[in-house]
């Protein structure tokens, strides 16, 4: 990972201090930012992200904010090659022509040539996956319908071949659990670049990091500072530590969230004084007790409350 700088940004009289945020590799000549912005659920703001000197957006045709991502991308007068953009597609959309559903719901949406990472934005209901999908084909017969199995499997087969003809710079996975990643491998010799997974203290599931880093696979963590509703922010245990280290609860979190294992972060934020604290995380670390305290966290909360649906 690159070491952070700090980069000053002079507009007439007034001097802005932008953190320029490290990268991590996920890919042959692919560099991702390692603090994006989350894009669900009306809580962004694109353009001041911008402002503020950041690059990577999260996005995906579920969170209805791909058109804004695209138009503050094309009024910032940046060129696109500097912008680290993220989407997705869900399974039950893949049909016998993936590029026209990448096509069609990603690029069209965003009004971009090409993304710089798509997921396949979960890997179905196991319990289902004998059963026939409405909107779901074999790709290898367009008038066979397929099942959560055939679509997962060959819609990343297919993914391969849009990252060679530029469709994307990378490809990976969201919400995946190990035996989803070994089936994925065992019967197509495919490891995704990126797992993004729900990623905070109260929700960590460390057999899912572990077996990403020891597989070459990047983690990147989706609700890092959890839903509001959790009250993470406000625990009690989080204030000493985040007087010590002279910054907020909200960057004590997010450095628990890398210091465990999430790579990536993708916090939402409107605000402009947060989203400027949720990139200055990179110039102090927990200590190992501070993290234990974190880590130790007994609250179980997760956003997918049932995962079976997904998992």
């Amino acid at each position: 990972m690159a070491s952070a700088t700090t980069l000053l940004l002079f507009c007439g009289l007034v001097c802005l201090v932008v953190a320029q945020v490290p990268t991590v590799t996920i890919a042959p000549g692919v560099e991702m930012p390692v603090v994006g912005l989350g894009s669900c659920c009306e809580t962004y703001n694109v353009t001041d992200w911008i402002a503020l000197g950041n690059r990577h957006i999260d996005t995906s045709p579920d969170y209805g904010s791909q058109p804004a991502v695209g138009a503050a991308i094309r009024a910032s007068g940046i060129p696109r090659s500097e912008f680290f953009v993220t989407s997705k597609l869900n399974v039950e959309n893949c049909s016998a022509d993936v590029t026209a559903a990448v096509k069609q719901m990603v690029l069209e949406p965003l009004g971009l040539d090409y993304v710089d990472l798509l997921l396949l934005h979960h890997p179905g209901r196991w319990a289902t996956d004998t059963q026939p999908r409405p909107r779901c084909f074999n790709l290898s017969d367009a008038n066979i319908r397929g099942t959560y199995y055939t679509c997962r499997i060959e819609t990343m087969q297919s993914f391969v071949k849009l990252q060679q003809q530029g469709f994307m710079r990378a490809f990976g996975v969201s919400n995946w659990e190990i035996r989803d990643l070994e089936q994925l491998y065992n019967v197509t010799g495919i490891i995704p670049s990126v797992n993004q997974i729900e990623f905070h203290p109260y929700w960590h599931t460390d057999d899912v990091i572990d077996y990403c880093e020891q597989h070459g696979i990047t983690v990147e963590g989706y609700a890092p500072l959890a839903n509001t509703e959790f009250g993470l922010l406000q625990n009690p245990a989080l204030a000493p530590i985040a007087a010590a280290h002279n910054v907020s609860a909200a960057q004590v979190v997010l450095r628990w969230d890398m210091q465990k294992g999430a790579a990536i972060v993708i916090p939402r934020s409107q605000v402009a004084a947060h989203m400027e604290q949720n990139v200055d995380i990179f110039d102090f670390k927990l200590t190992p007790a501070e993290f234990a305290s974190l880590d130790n966290f007994t609250q179980q909360k997760v956003y997918h409350t049932n995962c079976q649906p997904w998992c």
